[in-house]
């Protein structure tokens, strides 16, 4: 019986069909998109197709390869294709025409010339809504980004949030959020340009100091995971989440692992990986001034952003010594009135008031969130700041505040406590310089109804000796 390889269909269909796919596929050189989380969510929208002009794979050279792996080809008449004589019916068809004759090597110019003529009517919005489609629909961020260049013409030189902060000066001076995540990007890309300067001269002690800085990247990219990032899922805006954060983690462990490797000894052998991380640390830097901000100043509105702002310096200052203030925010905050209800709560050991209580909850020297019994985030104290806790992580799912790769263990957790199969989890950090213990445990009530999950998080950094009388 015939093998047959559908071209149309996407690459997790193909995969379930004929598991030894994901094999031939590596060979061929698709490695990144037969990863298990990657396949889970590109691979249900991409084809083999869409993949061979990402990846710059001929198809003639794919299908040979399958042929001989035994596969009949089937659909390949590569119909995604657009002509720039076709009249695409739609904005997304014709933006993906762009894309399409750049990838070719046509002028850029020439394609500026007719996007302005497409698109000289069309909101700024408009088009970012179009991009983020194109990236749900499959289309990769780093094509998308190929369209940066052809707005900046439309916007006489101006980048999409530009163009959106016009419209309400006022509000959007230097300490919109936005300002401050780009003033962060813009002392990161100049670190990165003094590595690569020492790179070139192999001044191994600049390099291993630089290192050491450019490891706190990951409070950098906190922010735009804990406080962008979820919101814009709110919203349906999924693509920035998916593609971005697993991107991070490889650079944060990266960042990381070099710092604690490097030295003069091993320096050239670690030098190939210096260079690559540096790389995609400046492609991310691309990404986010040009696809995650522009779509976020779009989506979300000045009160959540004015929300993003009062949490933003929960991580702190990375790669500045200040954020600028943020006026507008500020005036907001001062001008409400927040009213202190005295009454009295009443205990199993007694009654204390609303303020009494939160004073001893500031005493305590633990962090401790309150996850209820519909995985919101209900409340939480952060007296220690072992993990950042921004305020804008309250009444929202608790896996919007965790990176994808460990939401199913989140939820594994959950659901042993909601079952009543588990009441209580302990967890380290692997991280002997900073041992790091997080409790977990099931709050029930007097008939043993699950309630939530309490989270306890310790740090024993600053006591390791304490840590060894508790392990023995």
């Amino acid at each position: 019986m015939d093998k047959i390889l559908d071209l149309d269909k996407t690459v997790l269909e193909l995969v379930k069909e004929y598991p030894e796919i994901k094999d031939i596929m590596v060979e061929l050189g698709f490695k990144d998109i037969v990863k298990p989380f990657a396949l889970e969510i590109m691979g249900r929208h991409m084809t083999i197709k869409k993949g061979s002009k990402i990846k710059d794979i001929p198809m003639d050279i794919i299908v040979k390869t399958f042929e001989e792996k035994g596969f009949k080809i089937i659909n390949n008449d590569d119909k995604n294709q657009i002509s720039s004589d076709n009249n695409p019916k739609s904005k997304e068809e014709l933006l993906k025409s762009y894309i399409e004759r750049l990838n070719n090597g046509e002028d850029l110019e020439k394609v500026r010339e007719e996007f302005v003529k497409n698109f000289e009517s069309v909101s700024v919005h408009d088009i970012i809504n179009v991009e983020q489609d194109m990236i749900n629909n499959g289309t990769s961020p780093n094509d998308v980004q190929k369209l940066c260049d052809l707005h900046s013409a439309l916007f006489h030189g101006l980048t999409e949030e530009e163009v959106y902060q016009n419209e309400e000066k006022e509000k959007f001076d230097e300490g919109f959020p936005i300002n401050i995540l780009k003033k962060e990007n813009e002392a990161l890309d100049k670190l990165l340009n003094e590595l690569k300067i020492n790179l070139d001269s192999d001044n191994v002690d600049k390099i291993i100091e630089i290192i050491n800085k450019l490891k706190e990247i990951k409070r950098l990219y906190q922010k735009k995971e804990e406080l962008i990032m979820p919101l814009l899922y709110e919203y349906g805006v999924k693509g920035p989440s998916d593609v971005m954060w697993g991107v991070d983690d490889e650079i944060k462990h990266e960042y990381s692992e070099l710092n604690n490797l490097l030295n003069k000894d091993n320096y050239f052998s670690l030098k190939d990986r210096i260079i690559k991380v540096m790389e995609r640390t400046k492609e991310m830097i691309y990404k986010e001034d040009n696809i995650l901000f522009p779509i976020a100043t779009d989506k979300l509105s000045l009160e959540e952003w004015t929300k993003v702002y009062y949490d933003i310096d929960e991580t702190g200052y990375v790669f500045i010594n200040e954020y600028p203030k943020w006026e507008y925010a500020l005036k907001l905050k001062k001008d409400k009135k927040e009213e202190i209800i005295e009454g009295y709560i009443n205990l199993d050991g007694g009654k204390v008031t609303i303020t009494e209580l939160n004073a001893i909850f500031k005493l305590l020297p633990i962090d401790i969130t309150f996850i209820d019994s519909d995985d919101i985030n209900k409340f939480f104290i952060n007296n220690e700041k072992v993990f950042s806790r921004p305020e804008m992580a309250l009444n929202r799912k608790v896996y919007l505040c965790h990176p994808p790769r460990i939401v199913d263990m989140i939820k594994g957790l959950l659901d042993s406590f909601k079952s009543g199969k588990e009441s209580k989890m302990v967890f380290w950090t692997p991280n002997p310089k900073n041992p790091i213990k997080v409790t977990y445990l099931a709050v029930r009530d007097e008939n043993n109804n699950y309630l939530g999950t309490l989270e306890l998080v310790e740090s024993y950094k600053n006591d390791l000796d304490k840590l060894k009388e508790i392990i023995g």
